[in-house]
């Protein structure tokens, strides 16, 4: 019933959003153009705009990702970008008395680069490189974190790019931290890109994985990649480093922090060595470094993606992208490897992450 209430609250609060945003919107065009479209059509038009973005959003997400559910978002970016560029043109139009005409082509040429940046940027890979030092190691190591994939999304093809590029790499180990799928129409066939993947990997579930049916059957036959559950740890590199793992909660619709803690009641750490754990979402940082982990690494984010989403992101989340100091430990949150939803990155970026791990002199 709480995950029925809470569904009803998020569904409630987006759709109000959204029909806000569209109605203002409506509102700036009409001041821009200089046009007198009557209140009474503008809050119609603003009805029938969210009526489209539901119907193309239902109509389109069943069992695998396709055209008509990707609309739906290219359609929220959309109206959030012509309601944002209709004011700052407004405002600039201002002392040089622009035409609405004018006013008009630059409003149009802006959303244009602004679409043509976003999707390339977005098929983009930036490698990112974080060193961390320690005590508890006696020799390097080079770690990689890959995260929020997306597979469905994103195209078989970027899956392989992303594998090339973590060969040439060369790293000890793979960090997949979850959402790695994101189709229905997937089949554990296609994941067999990972034997082309050099280093092993451990790989933690994300929420996407757990909206999918057969999430579960991807790894069983993958010696690659190995998945990492709360009833699961791996001492590695001679017993100096214990890898733990966080699998989303299935069975939550909010994986509300309460549920998840239990986690640490049900592990014992060895403060002698030094202790990664993998969680998808970036939370329970706090328990995580109480219990004697060192280094925690997180996506989930995707540092909003587009701008300015990331406003709202910040809303829910103290720590959204970087590398954070939480007491005695390290938290990594990753922008993200792909996208969600529209295939668009503004003011964000795709990154694999590098973790050098070295001796502490």
């Amino acid at each position: 019933m709480n995950n029925i209430k809470a569904f009803i609250l998020f569904f409630g609060t987006a759709s109000f959003i959204f029909y806000l945003f569209s109605f203002f919107t409506i509102m700036m065009l009409n001041v821009l153009l200089e046009k007198r479209l009557p209140l009474k059509q503008i809050f119609g038009v603003s009805g029938v705009i969210l009526a489209v973005f539901y119907i193309l959003m239902f109509s389109g997400r069943g069992f695998h990702i396709n055209f008509l559910w990707n609309l739906s978002f290219y359609l929220a970016v959309l109206i959030m970008y012509v309601f944002f560029l209709s004011v700052i043109t407004k405002l600039i139009s201002i002392p040089f008395h622009f035409s609405p005409n004018l006013n008009l082509i630059i409003l149009s040429v802006s959303i244009i680069f602004i679409f043509v940046y976003g999707f390339y940027n977005a098929a983009k890979l930036t490698v990112r490189t974080i060193d961390i030092t320690s005590d508890k190691v006696s020799k390097s190591y080079k770690f990689v974190q890959i995260s929020d994939v997306h597979l469905g999304t994103e195209s078989l093809h970027f899956l392989e790019n992303i594998i090339t590029q973590i060969n040439d790499i060369s790293p000890d180990l793979v960090f997949i931290t979850g959402d790695l799928l994101d189709d229905d129409n997937l089949k554990p066939e296609d994941i067999k890109l990972f034997s082309k993947m050099k280093p092993p990997a451990y790989f933690i579930t994300g929420n996407h994985e757990r909206y999918l049916q057969n999430s579960d059957d991807f790894f069983k036959d993958c010696n690659v990649v190995k998945t990492l559950d709360h009833n699961r740890r791996f001492d590695i590199f001679n017993d100096e480093v214990t890898v733990y793992g966080l699998e989303w909660n299935r069975n939550n619709f909010m994986n509300k922090k309460s549920e998840q803690a239990v986690y640490f009641d049900e592990i014992e750490t060895d403060r002698s060595k030094f202790n990664i754990f993998l969680n998808h979402e970036p939370a329970l940082y706090d328990e995580a470094e109480t219990e004697g982990m060192n280094l925690m690494l997180s996506g989930h984010t995707h540092n909003g993606q587009i701008f300015p989403f990331w406003l709202f992101v910040r809303m829910r989340y103290k720590y959204m992208h970087g590398l954070y100091d939480i007491g005695k430990m390290k938290l990594y949150v990753t922008s993200g490897t792909g996208v969600w939803g529209p295939f668009m990155r503004v003011g964000t970026e795709n990154e694999i992450v590098v973790i050098n791990l070295v001796p502490e002199k």
